[in-house]
């Protein structure tokens, strides 16, 4: 102690402390104008931008005002807008319209259900949205659009309703092949259909008119056809509101009774960040599964184990190979969720009409390539390292392996890529076979009925 309390320690110790924070100062201040800056910045977003065209014109890009200032213009004041919740405030704000969903949308249930609409078939999303809103608005044109943003609808959906990804609550099958080729699951859905409308893409006008299109088509605006009138009525009745007390400027308000089918199917859903909700153990479990499938791990796959079958999607597995030079040249590269998943690489040959489909799973995605005609090299043992790697959706289907996914496994040759590539010869497509059976003996059926009242006749 007597080192440590002695003049010449007290002084150094003073020095030092005098030095540090002088050396601080200029630090503390960068920060503070970096903060001050980001402040700035985030208080104040700005929806409209320059831009170039091909031609080299320099260009404002005015869309989003523009579709909210037609809003305000050309629908009735106690229109309900729907949208994905990231442009709730800028609808309200500058467009002066109700929003289904905004920023301060805590309800993770209620997202979840503006989740299953957009991620959901024409006739679903229609079923559902025309008891809540008037107009669908979508951002398009590329840049960060809703299609960028589809996967993310798509999971938070189905936190809460586990049937949009049955068994996979990455969503894998909900997205898009290398080349932007969509998924049968995107192509689809009503969002696909509302972001590429007018691009070999139809709407059905009979659920959805195409009303509005930005100058530059950064925004679409759908009427939803045949609203029903008696859902908004009641949800606009003063008697059927939520409110903390009565008068109460916060009313969370209710979901009209032709829904309630729909929302007493939803399964409430605890986030990591919940941290003062009640332990939900499926809620658990659920993000436990989602963690894993993403970074690259087994997922327990619950639902889809019990439905995938190898004769579903495979007829026959070829072999497990270590280059692509083994692949005829008139191959096409599918990659992405393609490349790690059977359902999606079967999806894949079956979309490009294909005999065969060759897979390398790095994670939850990987690599894979369609082709008509057999591997011309040896194939390996498909016990063999790398080769057994199983599928992402499937224990017991091997999806091969590359890059990091191969653990220590070297390149067959200098300068290629570590692959291994299990090859399988695609069955037919008994997954539309499936879904349409039902339909054709509807079919058959109606056409007899309508034989035998003819005859009576």
């Amino acid at each position: 102690m007597g080192v440590y309390n002695h003049r010449l320690a007290l002084l150094l110790r003073v020095a030092v402390f005098a030095y540090a924070v002088k050396e601080s100062i200029p630090l503390t201040k960068e920060f503070s104008e970096y903060c001050h800056q980001m402040a700035v910045q985030q208080s104040n977003p700005s929806i409209m931008f320059k831009a170039r065209l091909r031609s080299g014109e320099e260009i404002i890009v005015d869309d989003y005002r523009e579709a909210y200032w037609w809003l305000r213009d050309n629908t009735p004041e106690d229109a309900r807008i729907l949208s994905w919740w990231d442009y709730g405030y800028q609808i309200t704000g500058i467009g002066n319209r109700t929003t289904l969903a905004d920023g301060n949308t805590w309800n993770h249930e209620h997202i979840a259900t503006l989740g299953r609409i957009l991620s959901g078939s024409e006739k679903t999303a229609h079923s559902i949205a025309r008891h809540l809103a008037d107009y669908v608005l979508v951002w398009a044109g590329g840049g960060g659009d809703d299609l960028a943003k589809s996967p993310h609808m798509a999971r938070i959906g189905n936190s809460v309703y586990h049937d949009i990804c049955p068994g996979d609550p990455t969503c894998s099958q909900f997205g898009f092949y290398a080349g932007g080729k969509p998924t049968k699951m995107m192509e689809q859905c009503v969002l696909f259909k509302m972001v590429r409308h007018g691009q070999g893409v139809v709407v059905d006008p009979k659920k959805f008119r195409h009303v509005f299109d930005s100058k530059f088509g950064k925004v679409r605006i759908f009427k939803i056809v045949r609203v029903s009138q008696k859902s908004k009525k009641w949800v606009a009745d003063p008697a059927n509101r939520v409110c903390d007390a009565p008068g109460s400027w916060y009313c969370e308000g209710q979901y009209p009774p032709a829904l309630k089918e729909l929302i007493d199917s939803r399964k409430a859903f605890r986030q990591l960040e919940d941290f003062n909700a009640v332990k939900d153990d499926d809620a658990d479990e659920y993000t436990k599964e989602y963690l894993d499938r993403m970074a690259g791990k087994k997922g327990k796959a619950k639902e889809t184990k019990k439905k995938t079958t190898t004769k579903k999607y495979f007829k026959k597995l070829i072999g497990c190979y270590d280059g692509e030079d083994d692949f005829p040249e008139a191959k096409l590269y599918g990659g992405g969720n393609s490349g790690a998943s059977v359902a999606m690489a079967a999806q894949f040959a079956w979309s490009e009409n294909k005999k065969y489909v060759a897979v390398a799973r790095t994670h939850v995605d990987g690599h894979s390539f369609a082709f008509d005609t057999l591997p011309t090299g040896t194939s390996l043992d498909t016990s063999s390292e790398g080769c057994a790697r199983s599928c992402t959706d499937s224990e017991d289907i091997s999806c091969g392996c590359a890059d990091g996914g191969c653990g220590d496994l070297e390149p067959s040759k200098a300068g290629d890529n570590v692959r291994r590539w299990v090859v399988y010869e695609v069955g037919p497509n008994q997954i539309n076979e499936e879904q349409e059976a039902p339909k054709k003996k509807k079919k058959k059926k109606k056409k007899k009925k309508k034989k035998k009242a003819k005859s009576e006749l």
